[in-house]
């Protein structure tokens, strides 16, 4: 892998591969140099056979490549390495069958993850809100660039002292709603709200 090299995914197979939070920690483990199936599992904290499938979908749809096989004499090491140091995601909608839903598969794999991480008890806040509302498809615009400024202010916020935080940020076209198309959950719950 060259150094600072960007790969641009169009494919919806480059996406689809790409598009999966344990898929991305492996491209994220495989910055540092070429490793084997069983040092990026121990970089991860994962067993190595939970890596098997995800190397081979990378493989396949070239993010990462076999860059030397040793024989140990006990075993076969293959070393893979990523395609590239950065990847942009930037669909060809004519090569694809649903663009418009890879934001939300990113989204879904996102929270996915975290329902598998987040432990069974915790005291940090968590707020999930779903909202559904007829607006103009203007306003819809209007509200995307309002949730990427948001996003930004979020980014801007990391500190090395912090603790980390996820947030996932939507707006797609929905289902008709009534007036209480508003679901809310909040945990632990708001200060006022304890009584």
């Amino acid at each position: 892998m060259s150094s600072k090299t960007r790969r641009v995914l169009t494919t919806e197979a480059e996406i689809a591969a790409y598009l999966h939070r344990t898929r991305m920690a492996i491209l994220d483990a495989l910055r540092d140099g070429a490793a084997t199936a069983t040092q990026v599992a121990r970089r991860l904290d994962v067993h190595p056979a939970n890596l098997t499938r995800h190397i081979r979908i990378l493989e396949s749809a070239g993010l990462v490549i076999l860059v030397e096989k040793r024989d140990t004499g006990r075993n076969l090491e293959k070393y893979y390495a990523a395609s590239a140091e950065r990847f942009t995601v930037a669909p060809a909608p004519t090569d694809m069958t649903a663009p418009h839903k890879i934001a939300l598969t990113f989204a879904r794999s996102e929270l996915s993850a975290a329902l598998a991480r987040l432990p069974d008890k915790s005291s940090d806040p968590i707020v999930a809100l779903t909202l559904g509302v007829r607006i103009a498809p203007g306003d819809a615009s209007a509200f995307a660039d309002e949730l990427v400024r948001l996003g930004e202010r979020f980014s801007a916020a990391d500190r090395e002292d912090g603790r980390p935080y996820q947030l996932v940020l939507a707006i797609y076209p929905g289902e008709d709603v009534t007036a209480d198309g508003r679901q809310e959950i909040r945990l632990p719950p708001a200060k006022d709200e304890r009584g």
